[in-house]
């Protein structure tokens, strides 16, 4: 009976040592930009070239989507700067596929910014994408970036090892 009391101890001990140790690096962010002007049209996934950081490689710099490395809480934030006169500038922020929050403007050197907070899976895809049936251009330049996008984990999300037991439920 003795035993059976040392091993509950020692399991309960152990999970808490789990439960509060140092996190493993969970420290998820990325920022990228346009060096040259982008001609965008019909659904075009906007493929930034300039990486300022990329930790946890989540960003791909081939695809222009960032896939989820660790679960949790995320911000994410991108900017636009359209050269075309007389054309609409339409970018969503996608989350696998969907539509999440827009920017939109008209005519010449218009600006357009966005912010989201989303909880993510491990594979999700977060992306900027143009509208449907929408051409018009990003401007940017090496020594001028003004359209960018950006994201970082603010919270990563964490299972309670004592339900997970089956100790507490």
């Amino acid at each position: 009976m003795a035993s059976t009391g040392i091993q509950l101890f020692t399991s309960i001990l152990t999970l808490c040592s789990l439960a509060w140790a140092a996190p493993v690096d969970q420290n998820v962010a990325f920022s990228v930009g346009l060096t040259n002007t982008q001609r965008v049209s019909n659904n075009d996934i906007i493929v930034y070239d300039r990486v300022f950081i990329n930790d946890h490689y989540g960003y791909d710099e081939l695809t222009g989507e960032f896939r989820c490395p660790v679960e949790g809480t995320y911000i994410f934030h991108f900017h636009a700067y359209n050269t075309n006169q007389e054309s609409i500038m339409w970018l969503d922020l996608m989350h696998n596929n969907q539509p999440v929050v827009s920017v939109s403007g008209y005519n010449s050197h218009t600006v357009g910014s966005q912010s989201v907070i989303l909880k993510l899976r491990v594979g999700d895809k977060i992306h900027i994408q143009s509208k449907e049936q929408q051409t018009f251009a990003l401007f940017g330049l090496p020594d001028q970036i003004y359209s960018t996008f950006t994201g970082h984990i603010i919270s990563a999300s964490s299972s309670n090892p004592f339900q997970d037991s089956g100790i507490i439920g």
